[in-house]
């Protein structure tokens, strides 16, 4: 089982055979706002059409960019007319709005440039909003549209067609505009210290449980049980199951958290990397503060299972404002051997 990350996940809300925007009536006050305009109030229908299955709906912070992170797909497992071979069921359509707040009973049109990637229709494909082959969705938070800061949602809409009938949904994620960033005074801002950030390098070196299953922090390598090992590296076995797990007499260990609120800025996981998720960064790099990270211990365990997870290892005195015994790592591409030992490689970051 992959670990899950928690991530704040949108509200989800499905829409009918209507379209996202409510039409309003030919008796409609001259003075009620357009919904097809800035101002205008965004009506989300609350029915949830099921052929179409969305997945980690999130929102994340890069740089003055919003990304945006989520999948949908097709399934009409279980939908008797969809059986028929002659349906030739595919994604037609992908629409994109942007509203101010996150209660969808009260949420109004901004004026604000979605970024994305032209997806080529009809496709079976599933339509992934973070990845470059994709949709891969995102928002300035400069944009001239944005006149103030606080809660907003991007509304997401698709529509499939099976050859006979529409299909389609509407999701809600919500990303924050924040006031310190993007709406400060002058006076404000010159008062905001300027943060001095920790810059981190990369290494990858491979170990297995069997043979050198050490890793030395200060050299990045692999090197056998007991000194210089910082962190050693164990076969285990849950519920039956082979796992990994890692100790030290050296060092803390902690996985690191995500942040319950967005903007997220320390949404990271492997194949999310820091340098990859922040390539505004000049150099594209990873910083000490991107690792947040819970209460320390001496040993991690279900790291097969949380095979997505990052860690830090916490020397005596470290200090994140230098980087000074601080270090992060991540097992990447575990491969099970003989007698449930695993070979792997560790990608550690260390300041340079």
């Amino acid at each position: 089982m992959i670990f899950a990350k928690k991530l704040i996940l949108s509200s989800v809300f499905a829409i009918g055979a209507f379209g996202l925007i409510a039409c309003g009536s030919d008796s409609k006050s001259s003075t009620e706002p357009d919904p097809n305009q800035p101002g205008g109030k965004i009506e989300i229908p609350v029915q949830k059409d099921l052929n179409i299955k969305v997945s980690e709906l999130s929102s994340r912070i890069a740089g003055d960019d919003v990304r945006f992170k989520g999948q949908f797909g097709l399934d009409f497992v279980g939908d008797p007319e969809a059986q028929d071979s002659s349906f030739n069921i595919v994604f037609t359509n992908i629409e994109y709005e942007v509203g101010k707040g996150t209660d969808v009973n009260n949420m109004t049109k901004v004026g604000v440039t979605v970024n994305s990637n032209q997806i080529l229709f009809p496709t079976q494909n599933s339509i992934d909003l973070n990845t470059m082959t994709s949709a891969y969705v995102s928002i300035s938070l400069l944009d001239s549209g944005f006149t103030e800061c606080g809660m907003y949602s991007l509304i997401v809409t698709v529509t499939a067609n099976d050859g006979v009938k529409d299909y389609q949904r509407t999701e809600i994620i919500p990303f924050e505009r924040d006031a310190a960033e993007y709406c400060r005074t002058e006076d404000t801002t010159s008062q905001q210290p300027v943060k001095t950030e920790v810059a981190m390098t990369s290494c990858q070196v491979e170990l297995s449980t069997n043979v050198n299953p050490g890793l030395s922090l200060a050299t990045c390598t692999a090197v056998p049980a007991g000194s210089p090992a910082d962190i050693i590296f164990s076969k285990a076995k849950v519920d039956g199951n082979p796992e990994l797990s890692a100790t030290s007499t050296t060092v803390s260990l902690a996985p690191i958290t995500n942040g319950d609120l967005p903007p997220y800025t320390d949404d990271y996981e492997v194949d999310m990397w820091p340098e990859d998720m922040n390539a505004d960064r000049s150099p594209a790099t990873a910083y000490v503060s991107d690792f947040k990270f819970k209460t320390p211990g001496n040993e991690l365990s279900l790291m097969i299972e949380n095979s997505n997870q990052i860690y830090v290892a916490l020397a005596p005195g470290y200090s994140t404002e230098t980087g000074v015994g601080f270090y992060a790592f991540a097992i990447t591409e575990p491969t099970e051997g003989n007698n449930g030992d695993y070979t792997f490689k560790v990608k550690l970051y260390r300041v340079q």
